[in-house]
């Protein structure tokens, strides 16, 4: 009986648990330009390029309150419509304050891109977010650098590492760190699991920090030493091609695409590099960023490379193509040199390195 009760108490528990990061909110609204319409919130997740919707409200006479719970404190979007005014502020627990002024917007119209017209709202003021606060003193950092993106990166990364010391357990810090990857992808790994491990409480809890632990996982499987990930991807004649059908050769992976100038300026090296090392053991196998196949058969037809071509995959609307993002590569050509069994010799967009790498080999 006594068991009985303590599994009741325990299951009744789980909830609580589950929503331990849980929070009520309220953003009250005044919004001068806009007398009535509507407005919704959205959360957005910067790995997935995915937008949820977790608020809505009407505006009356130019004010709203827009109430809800949240899985724990976190930066949202506000859109304003008609008009498709945006802003963004970090919401927590708790009554956030929202002043906007539609004068002075900056809009844009991407309809010829398959996308919205809007206005970015410039005209806006936050109060009782003490995240939101924090939030906007990391957004000073870079005022007045433009032009000097090393210096920013800097400056940006001491306020992190000297809030984080300060505050381990808010979310907004996490949610810097997050913001400032997207930018400085080169961050040394040793740095950025030193600065995961500061981390506490709420913010270790938080969406943000779990997408950094997934992006710290994913750069070290793919660092030398780490054994290639098999894939199979479709021939310009639509025939499969299975990465592990090579084993037993040096493989060199090239991301490239016919939009790409330096891949292309690249290409008659790798045809005395083919030439060279073909008979020894060595296979290239080309694999496109294109997603238009007649670009991609043009530029082979004019390249006339020897070597294995294979398209990548865009399986997620507007994400990254599925093969080259696993390697944590933003920009290309990126060259991934793999030995006899599949593992990574060399990841570079350098090709010096591949040569010096083929020439102690073969």
């Amino acid at each position: 009986m006594k068991m009985k009760l303590l599994y009741g108490i325990l299951l009744a528990a789980l909830p609580a648990i589950a929503n331990a990061q849980a929070i009520d909110y309220s953003v009250n609204g005044q919004v001068k330009g806009l007398k009535d319409g509507e407005v919704e919130l959205h959360a957005y997740d910067s790995r997935t390029r995915v937008s949820k919707k977790v608020g809505e409200a009407k505006i009356t006479n130019g004010k709203f309150v827009a109430k809800g719970r949240l899985d724990g404190a976190q930066m949202i979007s506000v859109n304003l419509k008609p008009g498709n005014w945006g802003t963004q502020l970090f919401v927590d627990a708790g009554v956030v304050n929202l002043h906007i002024d539609t004068a002075g917007a900056q809009h844009y119209d991407y309809t010829q891109y398959g996308m919205q017209k809007g206005a970015s709202l410039t005209s806006v003021k936050i109060s009782g977010s003490a995240a939101q606060s924090d939030y906007e003193q990391y957004e000073k950092t870079s005022a007045g650098m433009a032009k000097d993106r090393a210096a920013i990166s800097q400056k940006q990364l001491a306020f992190i590492k000297q809030y984080i010391n300060e505050k381990p357990s808010s979310v907004a810090g996490v949610y810097m760190l997050n913001q400032y990857y997207l930018f400085n992808s080169d961050l040394p790994l040793a740095d950025f699991e030193g600065l995961l491990a500061t981390f506490k409480g709420s913010a270790k809890q938080s969406a943000y920090f779990t997408n950094l632990q997934t992006e710290v996982a994913e750069i070290k499987a793919v660092l030398p030493g780490q054994l290639a990930e098999d894939f199979t991807l479709l021939k310009p004649d639509s025939s499969k091609f299975t990465l592990s059908t090579l084993r037993g050769k040096y493989v060199l992976l090239d991301f490239w695409a016919s939009w790409c100038k330096p891949c292309r300026e690249a290409i008659p090296h790798w045809k005395e590099v083919y030439a060279k090392y073909k008979d020894k053991g060595f296979e290239i196998v080309g694999v496109t960023n294109d997603n238009k196949w007649d670009q991609w058969k043009k530029a082979m037809d004019q390249e006339k490379m020897d070597w294995i071509q294979v398209a990548d995959e865009f399986p997620v609307k507007n994400m990254p193509a599925k093969i080259v993002s696993k390697y944590k590569s933003r920009t290309i050509p990126l060259y991934v040199l793999l030995d006899k069994e599949g593992r990574i010799l060399v990841k570079t967009d350098h090709k010096e390195e591949i040569d010096q790498k083929l020439s102690a080999l073969l």
